[in-house]
């Protein structure tokens, strides 16, 4: 499942945010991407928009997360679970 929501995420990272479709891996942080605080924002509106997953209160913390750690916390988000 957090194949799929990996794929939404880059997609949006790629077409929304303008990132270099390059850089937008798995293993690339939302800080190695150049997301301010704004534009993660916007990829966490996206998110939940084309994924259903909200993910709330999470945004002040993603930065240090990778594109696949945060497919994982949006599965989560969508089970009803929490990341711990």
């Amino acid at each position: 499942m957090s194949e799929n929501l990996q794929a939404t995420i880059i997609k949006i990272l790629v077409v929304d945010l303008e990132v270099d479709a390059e850089q937008a891996t798995g293993d690339a942080t939302l800080a190695e991407l150049d997301l301010d605080s704004l534009a993660i924002a916007e990829l966490v509106v996206r998110l939940k928009e084309e994924a259903g997953a909200d993910l709330g209160e999470e945004e002040s913390s993603m930065g240090s997360l990778t594109v696949s750690g945060l497919a994982d916390l949006a599965a989560a988000a969508r089970s009803g679970e929490r990341a711990a």
